[in-house]
């Protein structure tokens, strides 16, 4: 099977747990970010401890967020990968994000793919609704902006691209597609097996039915033979006993003579005109 095969496969299954992970783990190798502050901790701010503000909530659930409130299909979903990519390959290997970074990358790469690859899409300021108040539209918008620049305005995706993202997905579905080819020819061997097995059965019953029949044919036949030859020693005796008292038994006429008396009398054999002139004189 190709990987056009497999990627037209791949675009009709539905959005699972294991395209968000993958989604979370490319995002994650992109950028860098800062440790966060754990909660518990306090800062002392003009002699005065004051919490920390509420943790960001994690990429994987602010992705599932975004799929449930977008209802985002596969194609759409997982072309990010392709931007996400290519933004990895631009962005220096020390860049440092702040916590949301993270976030705003992806949020930013799923705006313009839902733009690029769809007739018509949410806007700015619906994505912003869906992040349920942890970006501002400002910062929505400065999220596309800012990734657009960075692509250079290059947010066609081409098939080997799509391809190249999504390989380990298409190579899990070639393997099971293998597997149940092997599958269906071990059955298909099995069943040709089975059939073979049975009509060689049906024929040695034919043949056992057929030799039996012999069997039975040549016991009646024996059977007659015997019958017959015992009639002819009956009928034997008889016209030795009738010999002996003087009475001669008289046998048919053969069947040549009888047909004989039949047949018209032919020209040749009678006699012509002159002839019996000559015989009368």
């Amino acid at each position: 099977m190709s990987d056009r095969e497999a990627l037209s496969i791949f675009t009709r299954q539905p959005v699972n747990q294991d395209m968000v992970n993958f989604l979370v783990a490319t995002t994650n190798s992109i950028i860098q970010v800062k440790p966060q502050i754990k909660p518990s901790e306090k800062y002392l701010i003009n002699n005065q401890y004051v919490s920390p503000i509420v943790p960001t909530i994690s990429l994987t659930d602010f992705i599932k967020n975004l799929i449930r409130y977008s209802n985002v299909q596969t194609p759409t979903l997982m072309a990010t990968l392709v931007y996400l990519n290519k933004l990895r390959n631009l962005l220096p290997a020390n860049a440092v994000g702040m916590e949301t970074t993270r976030h705003r990358i992806f949020l930013s790469a799923l705006i313009i793919a839902a733009k690029s690859l769809n007739d018509s899409s949410p806007l700015n300021k619906h994505w912003t609704k869906y992040t349920d108040g942890l970006l501002s539209l400002q910062e929505v918008n400065l999220a596309e902006k800012e990734l657009l620049a960075l692509l250079n305005w290059s947010v066609n995706i081409k098939e080997q691209e799509l391809i190249i993202a999504l390989q380990p997905f298409l190579v899990s579905i070639k393997n099971q597609l293998i597997r149940k080819q092997e599958l269906e020819s071990i059955q298909k061997s099995n069943y040709y097996r089975i059939s073979q097995s049975k009509s060689n059965y049906s024929i040695k019953s034919s043949r056992s039915v057929q030799s039996s029949y012999s069997v039975a044919s040549n016991l009646s036949l024996s059977h007659s033979i015997s019958t017959m030859s015992i009639d002819d020693g009956v009928s034997t005796h008889e016209s030795s006993a009738a010999t002996a008292s003087g009475h001669e038994i008289r046998k048919p006429l053969a069947n040549r003579s009888i047909n004989t008396l039949n047949d018209p009398i032919s020209k040749k054999s009678l006699p012509s005109s002159r002839n019996l002139s000559r015989l009368l004189v």
